[in-house]
C-alpha cells in the first residue's frame, strides 16, 4: 500500500473511480426518486394544479407523497456506498498484470536472484499503473438511463421555472403542501368579512372581497367575520405586537362570527385545515385634534368672557372645553383644573373658526388671576390642547355691601378643595333613645373655609333690625347658613352656591326704593377709581355700571310715578332721539358719552366734576302733571316744565349749526375709518367692514327735497348700502361718495344758503340780514374750505383707483385734518351762540346761588370754577390722540420707541 501511495497520481485516480462508482450507485438506488419528483415539480410549475380541481389537487399531492415514500424506502434498502477495493479493482481490469493488487504482492523467495526478479517485476507493474485511466462507466449509464432522463429532466425543469415567473413559489407550495382541507369539504367555506370605521370618523364600512390584497383603514377599526362551514373556524391576526389566535363563535343562525379590533398593520387569516382566506389590513393613526385661539380673551362690556378660537381634526372635533387652572393653586388642590364647555356652532367639525361669549361670573374663581387653556376633544377619546395664557376670570360687580359679603361668602365655600373628615363610628348610639347628631351636625369636621363661611353668615346676620331692610335678604342668608350646618358633605355645602347667588343679586339690586342707593354706590365706586387712577379695564366697567344703575333709578322712578298716579314719560322719548327738553332727550345721553369720553382719556378731573352733575341731576329729578307739549315727562331743578316745555327749543341758527356740526362729524368719521382702511391695504391686511360711504343715501335724500337735513339719514341708508354690497365697491368708491357728500354739504355755506334744502342764495332764502348761518365772512370761508376739502377727496379717491395708497393716504389726511378743524370752529361758533343766549336769561339773582340742571351757577362753568368740562370736538381729539398712540404702540418695533408710547398711554 506504501508504494501505492509513492506513484504520482494514482490515489487520485483511485478517488475519482470510487466517486464514479458512488454517482452510478446513488443513481441505481434512488434514480427512480429523483427522477419522479424532477417530473412531478415540473408538472407543478407548468401549471397542473391550476387545471384541476382543489379535491384532484389534493388527491395528486397526496399521491405524489406517497409514491415519493416508497422510492424512497426503496433506494434506501438498494443504496450501497462503493469501497476503495471496489476502485481498485475496476482501475485493475484495464491491464492484464493487474498492477494495483500486484504492487500490494509480496516475493516468496528471498534470495538474491528472487529479490532482483521482483525488482524487476514491480518496476514493470509501477510502470503500467501510471497508464491506468479513471473509467467513465459508459456502458453502465446506457444500461441504466437508455433514454438520458439525466439529462432531460434538468432541463425540462429549468424551462417549467422560466415558464411559472412569478407564480413559481405558489406553485411549489401547491405541489408539496397538500390542500387537505379540500378532501374534508374546505372548498364549501363561506366566508363574509367587513370592517366598521369608529363612529366618529364618519365613513362608511368597508367589506372584504376575496381577491382584495390591500386595506386601508382608521385605526380603531373593528373587523367582522362570518363563516358558514361544518365547524367552526379559527382567526388568526398577525401584527407586529405578534401573532393572536382566537376561535369563531357559533350564532343562533348557525354560522360562525368572530370580531377584532385593529389599532395597527394587521394581517386577517382565515384558518380551517389551513388557511383559507387572507387580507393585509393598513391601519391609519387618528391625529389628535389640534386647537388654538386666534384672539387673546377679552372682557366684554357685560363682564362676559369673549375670544375666537380655531379647531381642526381629521374625523372632526366632538367637543371644546375651557380648562381653567389657578395661577397660585391652592395647596390643598395644586392640581385642580375646571373645565368649561364652549359652544361650537357645528356639529363635530374638522375645520371651523368662531367667536364664542361664555359667562363665567358664577365660575368659583371669577375674579382671579387664572391660566386659561382651550381642550379640543374628537371621538377618539384624544386631547388636543392650545397655548396656556394668563387671564383673569370677569367677575359680577357688585357694589351693595351686602351683595358683595353674599358673594364672598358663597366664593369661600366653593373655593374649598378639602373634604369633609371621614364619620366616626359611634358605639354609644346604637342604643335604644340615642341620638347620633355627629351624622347630621358635622360642621367640626368640615375642612376649614367651610367653617369660617358658616361663622361669617352667623356675624352677618346677628342684627337684622340695624342692617337688613329687605327680609328676603335675612331670610336667604339664614337658609344658606343652616344648610352649611346640616350639611353632612362637601357636595351638600357646595349647594349654596345657587341661593347665596340670588341672596346677592336680590341686596345689590332689590326693588326699585333701592335703586337711588345703587345710583350712589355706582357713583362711589367710580368716584374712588377715577380718584385712584385705576386700570382703564376697570373704569370701563365701573362706567358700565354706573350707566346701568342710572337706566334702573330712572325705570324706578317711572314704576313709581305710575304707582303714585303721576303721568310718567313716554318710553320713546327716553331714548337718544327724544324730543322733550327733560333727562330723556338727547342731552342725558350726551351727557353719559361725554362721562365715558372723559374717563377713558384720562381726564379725572372733569369726569368727576360731570359725574357730580349728572347724580345732583337724577337725585332731583321730579315728574310732571298734565300732557302740556314739550313739557310732558319728567324735568331737573331750573329747567323749565309744564307749559315753559317749548322754551327748551334750540334758536333756529343754532339749530342749523348743530345740524352742519353733525353731518360734519359723521363725515369726519367716516373718512378716518376710510384712511384706517387704506393703512391697512397698504400693510397687506385686510380691511374692516367699514361701513359704506353712504353716497346713494345722501343723493336720494337730496332728490327728496329734504337736504342736508336728512343727512343722518341718508348717511344710514349709504351704511347698509355699502355693507351689502362689502364696502361699496372698493376703497375709491367710498373715497368718491364722501367726496360728492362733502361738496353737496358746502352748497350750504354760502351767504344766504340754507342748509336744509343746500341751495344756494339770498333774500328771501336766507336770513334776515342775508348771512345764511350767520357766520358773516366765516360761511363763504367755510365753503371754499370743504370745497378744498372735497377736491382732496376726489384726488385721493383716483390715487386709490389707480393702486397708489401711499399717496392717496397723504391726500386723505389733509381731508380729515381740514375736516377737524372746520368742525372745531362751527364748535367754538355754536358754544358762543350758547353763551350768548344764556347770558341774556341770567338774572341778578344768579349771584344768590341760583343752580342749573348741573347743580352749577348758570352761565357758570361749574362748582368748581378751576374745572371746565371739555366739549365734544376737544373730547374727539382727546381720544383720537389715544387711539394713535395705541396703535403705534402695537405697531412699533423699537424697544425705546415701545417704552416711550407706554410711558404716554400710562399717564392717562
Amino acid at each position: 500500500m506504501a508504494e501505492l501511495n509513492t506513484l504520482p497520481g494514482l490515489k487520485a485516480k483511485i478517488g475519482d473511480t470510487r466517486a464514479r462508482l458512488g454517482q452510478l450507485a446513488f443513481a441505481r438506488a434512488f434514480g427512480p426518486l429523483v427522477g419522479f419528483l424532477l417530473a412531478y415539480l415540473a408538472a407543478a410549475l407548468f401549471g397542473l394544479f391550476n387545471h384541476v380541481s382543489s379535491v384532484v389537487g389534493a388527491g395528486i399531492s397526496l399521491s405524489a407523497l406517497l409514491i415519493s415514500a416508497l422510492l424512497l424506502l426503496r433506494g434506501l434498502r438498494a443504496w450501497r456506498r462503493p469501497s476503495r477495493a471496489d476502485a481498485e479493482a475496476m482501475l485493475d481490469r484495464q491491464s492484464p498484470l493487474r498492477p494495483i493488487s500486484g504492487l500490494a504482492d509480496r516475493p516468496v523467495s528471498a534470495t538474491r536472484e528472487g529479490q532482483s526478479l521482483w525488482h524487476a517485476h514491480g518496476t514493470k507493474l509501477k510502470q503500467d499503473a501510471l497508464h491506468l485511466r479513471v473509467p467513465r462507466f459508459w456502458a453502465e449509464w446506457r444500461r441504466l438511463d437508455p433514454a438520458f432522463l439525466r439529462f432531460v429532466l434538468p432541463a425540462l425543469l429549468v424551462g417549467a421555472l422560466i415558464f411559472a415567473g412569478p407564480a413559481r413559489t405558489n406553485r411549489v407550495q401547491q405541489a408539496f403542501l397538500p390542500n387537505l382541507g379540500a378532501l374534508a369539504g374546505a372548498d364549501s367555506l363561506r366566508v363574509e368579512a367587513w370592517i366598521t370605521p369608529p363612529p366618529h370618523t364618519g365613513r362608511p364600512p368597508v367589506f372584504l372581497e376575496p381577491g382584495m390584497q390591500v386595506v386601508r383603514v382608521p385605526a380603531g377599526s373593528v373587523v367582522t367575520l362570518r363563516a358558514f362551514n361544518r365547524s367552526a373556524p379559527s382567526l388568526v391576526l398577525t401584527s407586529e405586537s405578534g401573532r393572536n389566535r382566537q376561535a369563531f363563535d357559533e350564532t343562533p343562525d348557525g354560522a360562525y362570527e368572530a370580531k377584532a379590533s385593529l389599532s395597527e398593520d394587521t394581517r386577517v387569516a382565515v384558518h380551517w385545515w389551513g388557511e383559507r382566506i387572507a387580507w393585509s389590513v393598513l391601519a391609519s393613526d387618528d391625529d389628535a385634534p389640534t386647537v388654538r385661539f386666534v384672539t387673546l380673551p377679552a372682557i366684554t362690556t357685560d363682564d362676559e368672557m369673549e375670544f375666537e378660537w380655531a379647531v381642526s381634526d381629521d374625523y372632526g372635533v366632538d367637543r371644546l372645553e375651557l380648562a381653567i387652572q389657578l395661577q397660585t393653586p391652592h395647596e390643598a388642590a395644586p392640581n385642580a383644573e375646571d373645565r368649561i364647555p364652549v359652544p361650537m356652532g357645528l356639529v363635530a367639525p374638522k375645520d371651523a373658526q368662531e367667536t364664542v361669549l361664555l359667562d363665567t361670573m358664577r365660575h368659583r374663581w371669577a375674579g382671579l388671576p387664572v391660566n386659561v387653556q382651550l381642550v379640543a376633544i374628537d371621538g377618539a377619546g384624544q386631547e388636543g390642547r392650545s397655548r396656556t395664557l394668563p387671564f383673569v376670570l370677569p367677575e359680577k360687580l357688585l357694589l351693595q355691601p351686602l351683595a358683595k359679603a353674599a358673594q364672598e361668602i358663597r366664593v369661600t365655600v366653593l373655593r374649598e378643595p378639602r373634604s369633609y373628615a371621614p364619620l366616626e363610628i359611634n358605639d354609644d348610639a346604637l342604643q335604644a333613645g340615642a341620638l347620633n347628631t355627629a351624622a347630621t351636625q358635622r360642621l367640626d369636621a368640615a375642612p376649614p373655609d367651610v367653617q369660617a363661611a358658616s361663622e361669617l353668615l352667623d356675624a352677618l346676620t346677628l342684627e337684622p333690625e340695624r342692617y337688613f331692610e329687605d327680609r328676603s335678604v335675612y331670610f336667604g342668608l339664614r337658609m344658606a347658613h343652616g344648610i352649611l350646618m346640616a350639611a353632612p358633605d362637601k357636595a351638600e355645602a357646595d349647594s349654596v352656591d345657587t341661593l347665596l347667588w340670588q341672596v346677592a343679586l336680590k341686596a345689590e339690586y332689590g326693588s326699585s326704593a333701592d335703586a337711588l342707593r345703587a345710583l350712589l354706590a355706582a357713583r362711589r365706586a367710580l368716584e374712588q377709581a377715577l380718584r385712584d387712577g385705576a386700570s382703564e379695564d376697570e373704569i370701563r366697567r365701573l362706567m358700565e355700571a354706573f350707566r346701568e344703575a342710572a337706566n334702573n333709578y330712572i325705570a324706578a322712578k317711572m314704576a313709581e310715578a305710575m304707582i303714585n298716579g303721576t303721568q310718567a314719560p313716554n318710553m320713546s322719548d327716553m331714548g337718544p332721539e327724544g324730543g322733550g327738553s327733560g333727562l330723556g332727550s338727547n342731552q342725558f345721553e350726551d351727557m353719559l358719552n361725554a362721562l365715558e369720553d372723559l374717563a377713558e382719556t384720562g381726564a379725572a378731573d372733569q369726569a368727576r366734576q360731570l359725574l357730580s352733575d349728572i347724580t345732583n341731576m337724577l337725585e332731583n329729578l321730579e315728574f310732571q302733571q298734565g300732557g302740556q307739549s314739550g313739557g310732558d315727562g319728567f324735568a331737573m331743578p331750573g329747567q323749565p316744565g309744564g307749559e315753559e316745555g317749548e322754551e327748551g327749543e334750540l334758536p333756529q341758527q343754532e339749530q342749523e349749526l348743530t345740524d352742519a356740526l353733525e353731518a360734519l362729524s359723521d363725515l369726519l368719521r367716516e373718512q378716518r375709518e376710510l384712511n384706517d382702511d387704506t393703512l391697512a391695504e397698504e400693510r397687506g391686511e385686510r380691511p374692516g367692514n367699514q361701513p359704506g360711504e353712504g353716497g346713494e343715501g345722501a343723493e336720494e335724500g337730496d332728490a327728496s327735497g329734504e337736504g342736508q337735513q336728512d343727512g343722518a339719514e341718508g348717511q344710514g341708508a349709504g351704511e347698509q348700502e355699502g355693507q351689502s354690497q362689502s364696502g361699496g365697491g372698493g376703497l375709491g368708491d367710498r373715497q368718491r361718495g364722501l367726496a360728492d357728500r362733502t361738496d353737496q354739504l358746502g352748497q350750504g355755506f354760502g351767504p344766504g344758503g340754507d342748509e336744509e334744502t343746500g341751495e344756494g342764495g339770498g333774500g328771501e332764502e336766507g336770513d334776515e340780514d342775508g348771512q345764511g348761518f350767520g357766520l358773516g365772512a366765516l360761511d363763504e370761508a367755510a365753503r371754499q374750505r370743504l370745497d378744498d376739502i372735497a377736491r382732496l377727496q376726489d384726488r385721493a379717491a383716483r390715487e386709490l383707483e389707480e393702486g397708489n395708497g401711499a399717496r392717496a393716504n397723504r391726500l386723505q389726511e389733509r381731508a380729515t385734518g381740514g375736516l377737524r378743524d372746520l368742525s372745531e370752529e362751527l364748535a367754538a361758533a355754536i358754544d358762543e351762540l350758547q353763551r350768548t343766549r344764556e347770558g341774556d336769561m341770567v338774572s341778578e339773582d344768579t349771584q344768590e346761588g341760583e343752580l342749573d340742571p348741573f347743580g352749577r351757577a348758570i352761565g357758570g362753568a361749574g362748582v368748581d370754577d378751576d374745572v371746565t368740562i371739555p366739549d365734544e370736538a376737544e373730547r374727539q381729539r382727546a381720544k383720537d390722540i389715544l387711539d394713535e398712540l395705541r396703535r403705534r404702540f402695537e405697531d412699533a418695533d423699537d424697544a425705546e420707541e415701545r417704552e416711550y408710547l407706554e410711558r404716554l398711554l400710562d399717564r392717562f
